[in-house]
């Protein structure tokens, strides 16, 4: 099933995968601003693992083969392993879990990742399969229709990735020009580190992190993939943060300075809505699981990964998910054959209150857009294409917790299409209203629900509108 934006899962694979879970130098740069935490309060000790750490060669493997897709050399007996095997105790002392089976890790030069993320980019994400993301992303106006999408997601992979574990091989890399573990090694081997112990304690492949389609659970949405995505790194971004204030107040320092020298050029000339979307899950999880923390120490949070959260809203609204608020499911009729020959749907999935939030942003100040976005109760879009024409037709449904909430997301959203045709509603009417220039757009509502339909021509859109009667 396609996905939205970068197929949402390829994006924020960072290892080009849909499994692996990574570390970027943009999240580790926003770690070191000054306005952002980088100290938690101790762990509770009835949280804290109280007995011995189990010895090295309890907790990795002794004899691993490279794996065949990496030049990458696994640490065995060397110093460089020595010092890893501290750093993950001291991580299943913080993190209050203890590695239960083998796993390979391994330093990657930054052109043997490079390497690495061309060859997985042409295992696993075609051509054709980025065009229909950009595409798509194109449907929300998020990017051009000719954007390079492919191309700039290998540059940016090659310059953000710090490290990665892949839960389907059970192994990890930290990437290092040097071939040592310096502090920058230490800190994302900590981070890499939890992700390994989420995956032996809550299985990350049935959460749904894993390139088997076939594994993957078919009730989990894209919203809800990337809420699983903020719970993962928002845990092991606090590991991290708990792993830094350990270290001498020197180190420390070196390492602020450290991250603060790595490389964003690509990522700041990236379209927002990819900046967006890779930073969400280190800085609204890392907001949500400190907030779990805060609630119930790691106990709340490992009480996260057995039912986790389903949707973005509770992300973003932590309240939303001790209470369990369920997303609203919203079905759309199919359109293919009422829009005629040569339409095709290329996408069909769940917005959610964070990607609604991106797409009103494109027009909308961000406190507006987000006030709009809230009280957001479930979704659908689809997004059909027609080649021979070069056309898109959108279809956005949205259900509320209220028809306040509506009427806020409708005032918005006017403001919104009045602000992306240059001029107000060409014709309205209680409950509807309608733009028009190189295309057209209609909005209606009614009580909680409200519905966007975009297309090529108004005749169109009527047609669409006659399915949903």
């Amino acid at each position: 099933m396609r996905k939205l934006g970068i197929a949402l899962l390829i994006l924020l694979s960072l290892a080009c995968s849909a499994g692996a879970v990574a570390l970027t130098w943009t999240a580790a740069q926003r770690m070191a601003q000054p306005t952002r935490p980088t100290a938690a309060p101790l762990p509770p000790s009835s949280t804290r693992v109280e007995t011995p750490a189990p010895p090295p060669s309890s907790t990795r493997v002794e004899t691993p083969a490279p794996p065949p897709s990496t030049a990458a050399a696994p640490l065995t007996a060397t110093p460089a392993a020595s010092v890893f095997d501290t750093i993950a105790r001291t991580v299943e002392e913080i993190r209050g879990l203890r590695a239960t089976g083998p796993y390979t890790r391994s330093l990657m030069t930054p052109a043997e990742l490079r390497a690495y993320q061309e060859r997985k980019f042409e295992k696993d994400y075609t051509l054709e399969e980025a065009r229909q993301d950009t595409l798509t992303l194109a449907a929300f106006d998020l990017l051009p229709r000719d954007f390079p999408l492919r191309d700039f997601l290998l540059e940016l992979y090659t310059e953000q990735i710090a490290g990665f574990y892949d839960p389907d091989t059970k192994q990890f890399f930290v990437i290092s020009e040097q071939g040592q573990p310096g502090i920058l090694e230490r800190v994302t081997f900590a981070h890499e580190y939890t992700h390994l112990l989420q995956d032996q304690h809550f299985d990350l492949v049935a959460m749904g992190f894993t390139d088997d389609e076939s594994k993957r659970p078919k009730d989990v949405d894209d919203d809800a993939m990337l809420a699983r995505r903020a719970l993962v790194e928002g845990d092991a971004t606090l590991t991290q943060l708990f792993y830094l204030n350990r270290l001498p107040a020197a180190e420390q320092r070196e390492w602020l300075r450290a991250v603060q020298r790595q490389p964003s050029e690509v990522f700041d000339r990236a379209p927002r809505v990819i900046r967006e979307e890779l930073t969400f899950p280190y800085e609204a999880g890392f907001a949500f699981v400190q907030a779990l923390y805060e609630r119930g120490g790691w106990e709340a949070i490992d009480a996260a990964f057995r039912d986790p959260p389903a949707s973005t809203e509770q992300i973003l609204h932590p309240e939303k998910f001790w209470s369990r608020e369920a997303p609203i499911r919203v079905t759309l009729p199919p359109l293919t054959d009422t829009l005629g020959s040569g339409w095709q749907m290329i996408d069909e999935n769940v917005l959610g209150e964070f990607y609604l939030r991106v797409v009103l942003e494109e027009r909308l100040d961000r406190s507006r857009a987000e006030e709009a976005a809230a009280g957001w109760g479930g979704d659908r879009y689809a997004v059909y294409w027609n080649e021979a024409a070069g056309q898109d037709f959108l279809v956005l449904e949205v259900v509320w917790d209220s028809e306040d909430e509506a009427r806020e997301f409708v005032e918005a959203y006017r403001d919104y299409a009045t602000a992306r045709y240059g001029r107000g509603p060409v014709r309205e009417s209680p409950g509807q209203a309608l733009w028009a220039g190189t295309d057209v757009l209609w909005l209606e509502w009614n009580g909680t629900r409200t519905r966007i339909l975009r297309g090529p021509t108004e005749e169109l859109i009527r047609r669409v509108r006659a399915q949903f009667r």
